[in-house]
């Protein structure tokens, strides 16, 4: 063999010797993804490897998922085939490794480049793929409490606008009941005076036989009219229950309110100005109106309290009186 010839030789055996084995670790990320493929190629050319990747959804969580795959490769030309490749079913790539990376494609139209890459490559693209999505997580979060916040903020003011609503009807009812009292308590009274009048006569009465039924008349209109009372007593009963029914949770309901309507800031915090100051108009309004409604609320409270304490000393009297009416002969 000539000098020629052997330099040829040497030559080509170089060249060959330098090309670089698709044996090796690839990286591929996008700002949604991270992709780390490991192959190892067998003396017979056939692949086998690891793709693993992890992609961020939209919400901030990072899927991971891991699968096995087999292959060939044939100079520069090489297939890859495994279930769930970028989240596919079980799917054949083929494509081209000129050194450096890898381009393959299938399924999708757009090839995937991969490049080859180190573990530390691999650790810095995760790394950065975990700081967006605690970027993504955290953003949600804070708009989620933004949203709760300004949700919040409304059901307040709603809650601030039905609660007004309520104390000028019971300040409206409540002038009507209290104009009532007075003549509710002169009714007890002239209750009392009608049966003191009517066994007054009874006893005019006694002794006199034709007089009897003129004598068991009276006795009946005594205890009859006697009944007035306790049907006008009946009257402030359903008042007392309506008021502790209804206006007794009104009047906590409105401690609570102007208590928050006392704090610095709205429950939460940060909301726009043009809240804030919705806020701050909706408390002008309630703490407006709180003083005449509880007024009124202690006004009833004590009318109430001062007719049942009429009431029974009325109706004791009037007992009294009908059982001397019993008692005479």
């Amino acid at each position: 063999m000539n000098r020629f010839a052997l330099c040829c030789l040497a030559a080509l055996v170089l060249l060959t010797g330098c090309k670089k084995d698709v044996s090796g670790s690839y990286l591929m990320n996008d700002e949604v993804a991270v992709c780390w493929l490991q192959l190892v190629r067998t003396p017979d050319n056939h692949l086998t490897g690891q793709l693993v990747s992890s992609v961020l959804k939209p919400g901030g969580k990072i899927d991971h998922e891991s699968v096995s795959l087999t292959g060939a490769v044939n100079g520069e030309n090489v297939m890859l085939s495994g279930g769930g490749i970028l989240g596919m079913a079980q799917t054949t790539l083929s494509g081209r490794f000129d050194g450096n990376s890898l381009t393959l494609s299938g399924v999708p139209s757009t090839p995937v480049i991969l490049k080859r890459a180190s573990l530390a490559d691999y650790q810095a693209q995760l790394d950065d793929q975990s700081k967006r999505s605690q970027t993504i997580i955290s953003a949600r979060a804070t708009a989620a409490g933004q949203r709760r916040t300004l949700q919040a903020e409304k059901d307040f003011l709603s809650h601030v606008d039905r609660v007004i609503s309520q104390m000028q009807r019971f300040d409206a009812e409540a002038d009507v009941h209290l104009g009532r009292f007075p003549n509710a308590e002169k009714a007890y009274i002239a209750v009392t005076a009608k049966v003191s009048e009517y066994v007054t006569r009874e006893r005019q009465l006694v002794g006199n036989p034709s007089r009897a039924v003129a004598r068991s008349q009276l006795e009946v209109a005594a205890t009859q009219i006697s009944l007035n009372t306790d049907q006008v007593h009946f009257q402030g009963e359903a008042l007392q229950r309506s008021l502790e029914t209804n206006i007794a949770p009104l009047v906590n309901q409105v401690s609570e309110l102007a208590q928050r309507c006392h704090e610095t800031q709205p429950i939460g915090g940060n909301l726009p100005q043009a809240e804030i100051e919705e806020h701050k108009g909706a408390c002008n309004r309630l703490l407006n109106a709180a003083p005449a409604f509880n007024q009124k609320y202690a006004a009833i409270v004590a009318g109430l309290s001062r007719l049942e304490n009429v009431y029974k000393r009325e109706k004791e009297y009037q007992a009294k009186l009908l059982d001397d009416a019993q008692r005479l002969e």
